[in-house]
């Protein structure tokens, strides 16, 4: 059935939000796959003119636009056929048009190099990129970010506060690590895989950290407000026009699992954004710092033999940022971060201003599911829901799970 303008307003909100899994029906094909559609268009595009670029022969690579141009006259004719323009994107992203998206390269790469080897490492690497783009749009990641920051930037005086809060005794510990021999060593000669692994750990750690205050933050939040609490948090949404001649906005509605899940990863987001403010501002003042205080014949005296420095930008006589030192300051940076993740999760003053702010959101987004599940119900949309008539935390684990 066709939905009203307001549904697909709200649907696109709750995108905007973060909060993709609050939509009905959300599936692969329409939800997933479509909205990934100009990403994978470019990594398609890319990964085509990558190959043809990369072939050996001038045969292979004649081979390969030929390919090409046969893959582009057919989905031209397709489309002719459909009675849509020449090069409209799919409308829907069907199993077919997503295999097309990790076969055409690899078979192409495989028609220009003979290579079964780079045909199945084309074919893997497809594959992986695919899940990548799957799991970023499917839980709506990049709208997640950008939501957090706009959150915060809105909010700056949590965020300062936490800088002053942890800042000043952390920087103290910190800098002593910083001038310290054997964390030059340490840090300075990480390659860039293994440093990067490294802050995935800090990362791993503080999510977790995060995570398990979230759910027993949740557990005050009411689905049960009553139906003029519902209009007044609905009001600046694209369905606080109609709201008021909606029925059963008094009524709660269950939040399944999934959703739940969804709210504590905007929650996880909006906090991960904040901390890694913290490590950014941790990050510059040594960048800054070391450039100043730690001249480059020192730097090589600490490493030895270890690693040779390399001055990326030289600065003045015996000074410059180094890699060594970038590596240094990420490595802290990260470090930061993650001791701010570790505070925010046992300071008070800082989880009750943080909590307080989030909470607020959240309960508003629940609000306009409420109001979203009426209007689809007197649309005669399909709702995969249960109605609760009684009161019920989004925490409770028993009567709101699917």
């Amino acid at each position: 059935m066709a939905e009203s303008p307001e549904v697909r307003a709200t649907e696109r909100w709750f995108i905007r939000q973060g909060l993709p899994l609050f939509v009905e029906e959300y599936s692969a094909g329409r939800d997933v796959w479509t909205r990934a559609v100009p990403a994978l268009v470019a990594l398609f595009v890319l990964s085509v003119v990558t190959t043809i670029g990369g072939a050996r022969t001038l045969g292979g690579g004649l081979a390969l636009a030929g390919g090409v141009a046969v893959a582009l006259g057919g989905y031209v004719l397709l489309n002719r056929r459909a009675g849509r323009p020449a090069l409209a994107l799919p409308q829907h992203l069907g199993l077919g048009w997503v295999g097309a998206f990790v076969l055409v390269p690899s078979l192409l790469t495989l028609l220009a190099e003979r290579d079964l080897a780079l045909f199945l490492s084309s074919l893997v690497g497809g594959v992986l990129l695919l899940g990548l783009v799957y799991v970023v749009t499917r839980y709506a990641l990049v709208a997640q970010v950008s939501w957090a920051l706009r959150w915060t930037f809105r909010r700056l005086s949590s965020v300062t506060r936490l800088i002053t809060r942890v800042l000043p005794l952390m920087l103290l510990f910190i800098t002593f690590l910083f001038i310290n021999t054997e964390v030059w060593q340490v840090a300075g000669t990480m390659n860039a895989a293994v440093l990067w692994g490294s802050l995935a750990v800090f990362a791993a750690v503080g999510v977790l950290f995060i995570v398990g205050r979230s759910r027993e933050e949740f557990g005050g939040i009411e689905v049960s407000t009553d139906r003029d609490e519902v209009l007044v948090l609905t009001q600046g949404t694209p369905i606080a026009d109609v709201a008021p001649g909606l029925d059963d906005l008094e009524v709660p509605v269950a939040i399944r699992r999934s959703q739940r899940a969804n709210l504590v990863a905007v929650m996880v987001t909006a906090q991960a954004v904040q901390v890694a403010l913290v490590g950014i501002v941790v990050w510059a003042f040594f960048v800054l710092f070391g450039s100043v205080a730690i001249s480059i014949p020192v730097q090589e005296a600490w490493l030895g033999s270890l690693a040779p420095i390399e001055n990326l930008v030289p600065l003045w006589d015996g000074h410059g940022v180094t890699r060594q030192l970038l590596r240094v300051a990420t490595f802290l940076g990260g470090f930061a971060a993650f001791y701010a993740t570790v505070y925010a999760a046992n300071d008070g003053v800082y989880r009750e201003n943080f909590v307080a702010r989030i909470s607020s959101t959240v309960e508003r987004a629940v609000a306009v599911r409420r109001a979203y599940v009426a209007l689809r119900r007197r649309e005669g949309l399909p709702v995969d829901v249960p109605v609760e008539r009684h009161t019920h935390p989004v925490g409770h684990h028993d009567e709101l799970d699917d």
